[in-house]
C-alpha cells in the first residue's frame, strides 16, 4: 500500500482559527434556579423535614414533573411551593393555621 499525502494548505488557517477559539475567555456558567434556592435556603434557616405520601391524578403529577424538569427545580420544590401558595390563600381567608391542640383542661 502506498500512503497517501494530503495537501496542508489551509492547515496553517485552521490550526489559527482552533487556537484563537479554544484561548477564548469562557463565560462563568450562571447558577441554576436549584442551585440558587438551596444555597438561600441553606444559608438562611436550617429545615425540618417529613416524609409525606400523597396519592394524586395522573394529569397532575406530569405536570408537576414537567415544570419542575423545565425549571430547574425538584419535584419536592415545585409542591412546596404549590402547596404554601394553597396554605398562605386559606390563611387569607380563614386566619393564621395553628396546630390547635387541645389542653387536658380543656377536655376534662
Amino acid at each position: 500500500m502506498s500512503e497517501q499525502v494530503f495537501p496542508l494548505d489551509g492547515f496553517n488557517t485552521l490550526e489559527s482559527d482552533v487556537r484563537s477559539i479554544t484561548q477564548q475567555t469562557r463565560p462563568k456558567e450562571q447558577k441554576k434556579p436549584q442551585e440558587e434556592q438551596r444555597s438561600e435556603k441553606t444559608s438562611v434557616i436550617k429545615r425540618a423535614w417529613q416524609h409525606f405520601t400523597v396519592i394524586l391524578a395522573v394529569e397532575i403529577v406530569v405536570k408537576i414533573k414537567a415544570i419542575a424538569r423545565i425549571e430547574g427545580f425538584s419535584i419536592r420544590d415545585v409542591v412546596e411551593k404549590f402547596l404554601r401558595d394553597g396554605i398562605a390563600r386559606y390563611e387569607q381567608k380563614h386566619g393564621v393555621v395553628t396546630n390547635r391542640k387541645k389542653s387536658i383542661d380543656d377536655i376534662l
